[in-house]
């Protein structure tokens, strides 16, 4: 990612008491965010004074407990934003996967306002466990080796597809505060065996206990397999799709089970993972509510901010 998109950039969050309200954030950070934090405390970033009218803003996309915010788009302010983040049980943190910026400023957030809690990441497979727990014993036994360069390389992280250094200013805020780094997807292998075959690759109490038994409704598969077939630039009709609209619920299905374990576990958990995640219609926050509709849930999505969209209603 070049400095000028890093210019431009702009961190868009939602969050959502279950059956509740969601609010977005707006922040706007400098080149700072292309910065890595492999040794010592996460960097503060530097503030861009950019002509842009949403950036540094928290607008609210609805109403949330005494937050005033009584109208779509209200602005409110970070430290309300912060403060009832620290009261919700799970907080689900959004990005856009190559925004070095998104994952430095959700750093800020952990070592802010969010420390204590484990934090569940997308980025990291359940077939990766065993790496982790390498990793959790030698923070154990020897704290000064536990560094963000030995968890990847007990991860093979060069190899996996993500940022090279990007989650780095992440990780390095676990290991600060001594956080439980917990697998949230599924592996690889489990993700094309659904695409491939659909609800039929899973057995039925498994769907059961994720919540996939409940049907989204028309609506929502509708908007799934259009997402689907527009990222496919339409070479296939949307029908074509069902299997991967599947395994995308299943991924969402598997992302809010991981945050359930932890947080039955640890009392608190934060999500690490991308936007279409954490959209509170279908994805991760659709499945928490199916099977803890009590617990409250912050959904946080990240996003930037374009030249000629200048109000909040454009994203």
């Amino acid at each position: 990612m070049g400095l000028s998109r890093l210019s431009k950039l702009k961190a868009w969050a939602t969050w959502r008491k279950i059956a509740a309200a969601a609010f977005a954030l707006v922040v706007l950070l400098s080149c700072a965010g292309t910065q890595s934090a492999t040794a010592g405390p996460v960097p503060e970033p530097s503030f861009a004074s950019l002509s842009h009218p949403l950036a540094g803003h928290i607008y609210a996309t609805g109403r949330l407990g005494s937050i005033d915010a009584s109208a779509s788009g209200a602005d409110i302010s970070s430290e309300s934003f912060l403060a009832r983040a620290t009261e919700a049980a799970i907080v689900l943190l959004g990005e856009i996967h190559d925004n070095a910026g998104h994952h430095l400023r959700r750093a800020q957030m952990i070592s802010a306002a969010l420390a204590g809690r484990p934090i569940v990441f997308e980025q990291l497979r359940a077939d990766q466990q065993a790496a982790l727990d390498a990793f959790a014993e030698l923070k154990s036994v020897s704290p000064d080796n536990a560094t963000v360069a030995e968890l990847k390389r007990l991860l093979d992280w060069d190899k996996s597809g993500w940022l090279k250094d990007g989650y780095d200013p992440l990780f390095q805020a676990a290991i600060d505060a001594k956080l439980p780094i917990t697998a949230g997807d599924v592996s690889r292998a489990s993700i094309m065996k659904v695409a491939e075959e659909g609800e039929g690759a899973l057995p039925a109490e498994d769907r059961k206990h994720l919540g996939l038994d409940v049907p989204l409704g028309k609506k929502l598969d509708d908007a799934s397999l259009s997402e689907i077939e527009e990222a496919h630039c339409g070479a296939m009709p949307k029908e074509a799709f069902g299997g991967m609209a599947y395994a995308q619920r299943y991924r969402d299905a598997s992302l809010a089970d991981a945050v359930l374990k932890a947080t039955e576990k640890h009392g608190s958990a934060i999500l690490i993972t991308g936007n279409n995640h954490v959209r509170t219609d279908r994805g991760v926050p659709w499945y928490i509510r199916q099977r803890a509709p009590d617990l409250k849930v912050i959904s946080v999505m990240l996003v930037e901010v374009e030249d000629g969209k200048n109000d909040p209603a454009d994203y």
